[in-house]
């Protein structure tokens, strides 16, 4: 059954009928936020529970601005969260490249050859997926116009015949990124987990051995949440990974992993 467009003054009358208290500021609110992002978005905590899906009913004595302020919290959570997650991605990207140009020192674009990768078989058409999306940032593919080529990759195939990793590693997502890191050999990986243990003794002063596995999971973790932010979805209850066992508490410990220490103490 399709929704049909509710005015500002429909939508009011529709939350005052459930029992929401409204004020001078919500239709402010709906004009400027939306009332799916709003509503939709933050009233579980202030349903009534003798209510259903079909007539949904809000706890006597709750305020329109009640639920706005959580969405407001969500937001704040949400942009202090995106600074941590984005050196999070910083981290990766740096160590990735680095340890990847080191083993490839005589083939600058390694990256685009998909014996540099892990040879399991279950991974070849991901690794070959994730080349194709390398070449579309290079804009090697025939798909994609050299005119949109970006400047600092067209400087450096014009000046130095290629694009070495850390250049690309630049403009890749973090969901690249992960990815880049997952299809690694065993050797690479291991390497590049070792890098994020002598980090973290570095900033930590303590000395603590990051596996790959573990490494793996921590970023996938991250670009989850990192998404969500981006994305502005709901944060403060939000859970990932294959079971939605993980939640923004687990995420931290993630974090704790790869931040220096005085950034993880600010974010605590």
């Amino acid at each position: 059954m399709d929704k049909p467009f509710k005015s500002i003054d429909e939508q009011i009358a529709i939350l005052e009928s459930r029992g929401l208290e409204c004020d001078n500021n919500t239709r402010l609110v709906l004009e400027r936020e939306g009332y799916y992002p709003v509503i939709n978005g933050y009233k579980d905590l202030f349903l009534d529970q003798r209510g259903d899906s079909c007539h949904e009913l809000f706890v006597k004595g709750t305020k329109f601005s009640d639920i706005y302020r959580l969405f407001e919290f969500d937001r704040s959570l949400r942009l202090l969260m995106f600074e941590y997650f984005n050196k999070a991605e910083a981290v990766l990207k740096t160590v990735c490249s680095y340890r990847f140009a080191m083993a490839h020192k005589d083939s600058p674009e390694a990256y685009l050859d998909r014996r540099s990768y892990r040879a399991d078989a279950g991974y070849r058409k991901k690794i070959d997926m994730l080349i194709g999306d390398f070449e579309k940032v290079l804009c090697r593919s025939q798909k994609w116009k050299s005119d949109y080529k970006r400047d600092y990759i067209r400087h450096y195939e014009n000046n130095h015949d290629n694009t070495p990793v850390w250049i690309l590693m630049n403009y890749l997502m973090l969901g690249q990124a992960f990815k880049f890191y997952e299809f690694q050999p065993e050797s690479m990986r291991n390497s590049i987990a070792k890098s994020f243990s002598d980090l973290y003794s570095e900033t930590h002063e303590v000395d603590k051995r990051i596996s790959p596995r573990r490494l793996r999971l921590a970023y996938d973790h991250i670009k989850d949440f990192r998404n969500i932010c981006a994305h502005d979805e709901r944060l403060f209850c939000a859970r990932v990974s294959p079971s939605h066992d993980v939640n923004l508490v687990g995420v931290l410990s993630d974090l704790e992993l790869v931040l220096t220490e005085d950034d993880y103490k600010m974010l605590r």
